[in-house]
């Protein structure tokens, strides 16, 4: 088994970690497929490489369509497929 540690001293974002996934090589196409299976719609996902500072890395971008549907773990399992 195989397990990866962050060290978040200062904290980090969910995007942050999505990114540095994808930079350590996680296959995206089976990671949306996986995704997918999720019963929730209306967001699209951006994926490109940034620079800031001379450092680069992948950035991962969520856009939801709709900015005021609020969706709790109940929902979610009671529209499962």
């Amino acid at each position: 088994m195989k397990a990866l540690y962050f060290d978040c001293f200062s904290g980090i974002s969910g995007d942050m970690i999505l990114g540095a996934l994808i930079d350590l090589g996680i296959d995206v196409e089976k990671w949306k497929t996986e995704l997918n299976k999720i019963p929730v719609k209306g967001y699209k996902i951006e994926i490109s490489k940034k620079q800031k500072n001379s450092i680069w890395g992948t950035d991962v971008n969520i856009i939801i369509d709709d900015h005021h549907s609020h969706r709790h773990l109940e929902d979610l399992l009671k529209n499962r497929r």
